[in-house]
């Protein structure tokens, strides 16, 4: 709503009634807030599971609901897409992670275990968070098995089997390992979200953030004159555009980002947009 002033003339013969109604301190509805996703009432329930009826069969199936939030929203499973289908079929043995996204932006998350007739299961005993924004990462991961034949081979993200139930080097955001007990070939998977600590990304400094602005985005039509993002101040004010934008590829308007320069910027961001 804007600011405004009321003017109501009425004419009754030679008199004239001015009425002023003046609207100050005027507020919109319209105007977004900012919500804390760490409060947030959203939340995830399981309605539903079927389980595989085979070791080998992807016939399983889950089924899930949300409340709370903002509508409308979106759900994936483990690494997938989002999608507005709160329904998940074709699946094997495992236990899932499904997310649910809200209008705001906000998510949470569920775990759901399928099991399989052979007894096969897994669960892990480690977790590791990852703190580094490029690679070599540091995240990690360990899996035990149990029931089934006894003997079991272990694979990650659809990689090689192998002997070793525990990976290393894996970047934050949701993996799949996948246990194989050899007797039989039946497998089952567990979707583990590797955690994110701070990355150490930096406004200032060699090789940061305001050296990489002043090597992409300096002179002609760009910065400073569209903005100055060299001062700490404008760009931290505009960390969530500067995110978006140089990640859509948007910006800069002369030249590319690399991949990993794209991301220093996104760990920057994420990061709480440090100076120092």
């Amino acid at each position: 709503m804007q600011c405004s002033t009321l003017l109501i003339y009425r004419l009754a013969g030679i008199s004239l009634f001015f009425i002023t109604f003046l609207l100050s301190n005027c507020s919109s509805n319209d105007e977004p807030t900012v919500v804390n996703c760490a409060t947030t009432d959203l939340a995830i329930t399981l309605v539903s599971k079927t389980n595989p009826t085979n070791c080998t069969a992807v016939n399983g199936s889950i089924s899930v609901t949300s409340t709370g939030g903002k509508l409308p929203y979106q759900y994936k499973l483990d690494a997938g897409p989002y999608g507005t289908a709160a329904v998940f079929n074709n699946l094997g043995g495992g236990t899932f992670i499904i997310t649910v996204k809200d209008n705001n932006g906000c998510e949470k998350e569920l775990s759901v275990t399928l099991d399989l007739p052979s007894g096969l299961t897994a669960s892990v005993t480690l977790q590791t968070s990852n703190s580094n924004c490029l690679a070599p990462y540091n995240g990690a991961v360990t899996v035990a098995a149990s029931g089934g034949g006894g003997t079991y081979e272990y694979a990650i993200d659809g990689g090689a089997f192998g002997a070793a139930n525990s990976f290393t080097e894996l970047k934050d955001g949701n993996h799949t390992v996948t246990v194989k007990d050899v007797a039989d070939n039946c497998t089952f998977e567990v979707s583990v979200t590797i955690g994110r600590l701070p990355t150490g990304v930096k406004y200032n400094g060699v090789g940061q953030i305001k050296e990489l602005f002043q090597s992409k985005c300096a002179g002609g039509s760009c910065h400073p004159n569209n903005g100055d993002w060299f001062t700490y101040s404008t760009a931290f004010n505009n960390r969530s555009e500067i995110k978006s934008r140089t990640q859509s590829g948007n910006m800069p308007k002369v030249g590319t980002l690399t991949a990993d320069e794209k991301a220093l910027i996104a760990c920057w961001v994420d990061d709480g947009a440090p100076e120092n």
